[in-house]
């Protein structure tokens, strides 16, 4: 399974080359992020053009002998490039697993969303992202949860 999603974000990230502008040198953004429909953690954003994708994962943390997992893959689309302010679209997934100190305790739960993001440029090198949107939450339970989410996230761009 993650010899699958390797490959798939690979592939992505090429993809997304191809179509890189030059009036963008480095098209890569590093930094932390929470949401529940793009994912918790340390994340990093290849935004070579007008589309870009953007990867959250949450290394296992190990807690009294269990253990949460957090991994989001997210598609973006700027709709407006302004020298302070950015406008843009998103389209979130993610997975959060949560595995108790027991094999028999343990919660996958599978969210995703769509909505509208803003970048705000502090510096030339750094920006917060604010994002709100309606999501799905909980799909792979048999009764998710249909409201609106908010995202938040700190970069630096090379």
């Amino acid at each position: 399974m993650f010899k699958k999603i390797l490959f798939s974000v690979s592939l992505a990230i090429f993809s997304f080359s191809s179509i890189a502008q030059d009036d963008n040198p480095s098209p890569h953004h590093f930094g932390v992020s929470a949401g529940l429909t793009t994912g918790f953690g340390i994340s990093y954003r290849y935004w070579p053009s007008k589309f870009g994708l953007q990867i959250t994962a949450l290394p296992t943390v190990i807690q009294n002998n269990g253990s949460v997992t957090s991994f989001g893959a997210s598609v973006l689309y700027m709709l407006k490039d302004k020298e302070k302010l950015d406008l843009y679209g998103y389209f979130g997934n993610s997975i959060l697993y949560i595995k108790g100190s027991n094999n028999n305790n343990s919660n996958l739960t599978y969210n995703t969303g769509l909505g509208l993001g803003v970048k705000f440029k502090i510096f030339d090198e750094l920006n917060i992202n604010t994002q709100v949107g309606y999501g799905g939450l909980d799909l792979s339970n048999g009764s998710p949860i249909f409201s609106i989410v908010g995202e938040i996230g700190l970069y630096y761009h090379l």
